[in-house]
């Protein structure tokens, strides 16, 4: 359309005077110069709007919690974890956390997600636990947040290690599926930083939280290391 319109432009501009050319060449520059930028405008709008085809939506709570699944599933769990707890990865995530996500997008499950930073003097240099963290309630923010809470434990670092930078962590982002400009933006500005750290002091004031991770159902402790307790819990 943009096209049609700069060759109506010109076409009326011939044969009339040069002044009345050119007149109209700069009003036709100006009507594609706007079309243009209105086009970049809600473009950047929609990409910074939470996306469509996630595992499961999620909503970032005032305090930080990243709650998902809905009011109605059968069972609630509280869980509590730090992106660098190995116990987090390897008692949790690698047996529990696709068939979790599949009974939340089931309606089975409501899981109230605190992200924490536990062991955020872990790595060398310290700070991986709350850029993670900051990032991973980014994510939920954009829709996102199933996808990159599985590839952060997949390509979890080493306690003692880097962990990932702020670019990194914006990387693994997007191959999750997160293309709006305002998550790099939250990632790089700490823009949950604080949050991250209320859930951790919450946290340490908590009696039923017993270090990460921790699952409760209520005030229950949910014992991980026992099989078919997430079956039992959701009825599946």
């Amino acid at each position: 359309m943009g096209a049609t319109k700069t060759r109506d432009a010109v076409a009326a501009a011939r044969g009339v005077a040069d002044g009345r050319r050119n007149l109209l060449l700069v009003a036709a520059v100006v009507v594609i110069a706007a079309a243009i930028i209105g086009g970049v405008v809600v473009t950047h709008a929609m990409a910074d709007e939470p996306q469509a085809g996630g595992a499961y939506p999620t909503v970032v709570q005032a305090d930080g919690t990243v709650v998902a699944g809905s009011a109605n599933a059968k069972a609630t769990l509280d869980v509590y974890e730090d992106f660098l707890c190995p116990y987090c990865k390897h008692n949790l995530e690698d047996p529990y956390g696709k068939d979790m996500a599949k009974a939340i997008t089931a309606g089975q499950l409501r899981v109230n997600y605190h992200v924490l930073d536990l062991l955020d003097n872990e790595t060398t240099p310290a700070g991986y636990s709350l850029r993670a963290g900051n990032a991973a309630l980014a994510a939920a923010k954009a829709g996102r947040f199933a996808e990159f809470h599985a590839a952060l434990y997949e390509q979890q670092p080493t306690e003692g290690q880097s962990g990932y930078t702020d670019d990194q962590l914006v990387d693994i982002g997007r191959k999750a599926g997160i293309t709006g400009q305002q998550f790099a933006d939250e990632v790089k500005a700490g823009t949950f930083d604080a949050e991250v750290h209320g859930q951790t002091d919450k946290a340490r004031d908590s009696v039923n939280f017993k270090g990460t991770p921790t699952v409760l159902n209520g005030d229950n402790q949910v014992d991980i290391s026992k099989a078919g307790w997430l079956g039992q819990l959701t009825g599946a």
